[in-house]
């Protein structure tokens, strides 16, 4: 089995990325200018121990000093070499699509506490019931419902200014805080981060905090369906 941390363009990084899953350096496999790291794994299932977990986080960390990276969910796992090289054949167009996406950009992730509680979803709503890509659809639009339609409400637009896209997340009753994900261009990381302190500063009544740079994890998620044969 092979396990999967990233893909990236070519050409490949000289330096030496640190030790993955199973204690070596990474290895990659590599089609029509794209190429993945990966690692050989004994199981299709690698358990999400804190050690491996903060081995997964550090090679994708040593990969994003190089071209772009599309970093791979923990736990990514393909069968062999050959199986990696038809899942990059068969994603290549989605795979360039979205490392052009995130080039030059880095991921950080903004908390809001202290805002209005959200009712229950009504039960009697199509996205209530179960069925296949209900989960999905129902979080991206409580994403909206649960953001402030106004900068009167939250003044979030400013944040946007800095920002290539952004992503906002489910608020429910049991996740009652704000949460938002921004893919920002490296060279303006330093303004974005001046204006949530800004921000910080404006609403001191909100528990605003923002975490990062990470990889872009929550805009380098490609549907790898049919990598495994």
């Amino acid at each position: 089995m092979l396990y999967l941390y990233a893909i990236l363009e070519s050409p490949l990084p000289q330096k030496r990325l640190p030790p993955g899953i199973g204690g070596a350096s990474p290895l990659f496999v590599e089609s029509h200018g794209l190429a993945c790291a990966v690692s050989e794994a004994a199981d299709a299932t690698i358990a999400p121990e804190p050690s491996q977990i903060w081995r997964h986080q550090e090679v994708v960390a040593a990969l994003m000093e190089g071209p772009p990276v599309l970093p791979l969910r923990f736990g990514t796992v393909v069968e062999d070499s050959a199986a990696c090289l038809r899942l990059l054949a068969r994603h290549h167009a989605e795979l360039c699509a979205q490392l052009d996406r995130v080039r030059h950009c880095v991921e950080f992730a903004l908390r809001v506490a202290g805002l209005p509680e959200l009712p229950d979803p009504d039960p009697s709503s199509n996205l209530a019931g179960p069925g296949p890509g209900t989960s999905h659809l129902r979080t991206l639009v409580r994403r909206e419902r649960g953001w402030p339609g106004s900068s009167a409400a939250f003044p979030h637009d400013t944040l946007t200014t800095h920002a290539a896209s952004r992503l906002l997340w489910a608020r429910s009753p049991s996740q009652p805080d704000l949460r938002a994900s921004f893919l920002v261009q490296r060279r303006s990381a330093s303004a974005f981060l001046d204006d949530v302190g800004a921000l910080q500063r404006l609403r001191p009544d909100l528990g605003i905090t923002v975490t990062g740079p990470w990889p872009p994890y929550s805009f380098s998620d490609p549907d790898l369906t049919g990598g495994r044969e």
